[in-house]
């Protein structure tokens, strides 16, 4: 009996070590990168901290089928080429990223990409394609934003001359960004919204709509379908 439980014990030890050390995730060693790309159903997190780094939070089983490489200028997150989810059913699957700066940031897939901190540059982009959704401050000159899919674009901060387009029915919700200039590009069902102060021009296909506050006023639009442009007191 005394010879059980000490299995017993010796198990649920063996046990809680192997997922405390499971928990703690896998950290990987990259550098030179100023944008991320992530594909598939990760949710990632991003901090902009003056260092770089990566650590993976994600189930045992496919942690070592994920690629975190670097490539160009750019940090590529997703699984590796020949690896299929088909026989996974993945449970944890958070990624946490490091970053000196950043200037542009890519979701595609399903999951989450959220950045702490600042996209900063003379040029700025956040694309988004499929079902996922992306949060991020910026500071830059101009300002790319597209979606293609059904996913959501959380933005604010600030940039002189944003251009922003939706294929499908996602959303671009910059309620809290503000841009001196607007031109807008939907087909679909998505929306915009944005603070203008000098000129909006959209050009909408569908049941799409841009709601924009501030100063600006209406350089330019274009309709086919119901969607329209609309200033909001």
């Amino acid at each position: 009996m005394k010879r059980k439980i000490f299995i017993l014990f010796v198990s649920a030890i063996t046990m809680l070590t192997l997922n405390t050390f499971a928990q703690s995730g896998q950290s990987r060693s990259v550098s030179g990168f100023n944008s991320i790309e992530s594909g598939g159903p990760f949710n990632v997190h991003v901090k902009i901290t003056g260092t770089e780094s990566v650590r993976l939070d994600i189930d045992d089983d496919v942690v070592n089928d994920v690629k975190t490489e670097v490539e160009g200028g750019v940090l590529k997150i997703g699984f590796r080429h020949n690896f299929s989810l088909r026989n996974h059913n993945i449970k944890r699957g958070d990624i946490y990223v490091t970053a000196k700066s950043l200037s542009a940031l890519a979701n595609s897939g399903s999951g989450n990409l959220d950045l702490d901190g600042v996209l900063t540059g003379q040029n700025v982009s956040v694309i988004l394609s499929g079902s996922g959704n992306m949060r991020a401050a910026v500071k830059a000159s101009t300002l790319e934003s597209r979606i293609s899919g059904s996913g959501g674009i959380n933005l604010k901060g600030g940039t002189d001359a944003a251009e922003f387009r939706i294929s499908g029915s996602g959303e671009i919700n910059g309620k809290g960004l503000t841009t001196e200039t607007l031109t807008a590009t939907i087909s679909g069902s998505g929306g915009i919204s944005v603070v203008a102060n000098k000129t909006v021009s959209a050009r909408i296909t569908g049941s799409g709509g841009v709601s924009y506050s501030g100063n600006a006023t209406i350089a330019e639009t274009r309709y086919t379908g119901s969607g329209r442009v609309n200033h909001l007191n």
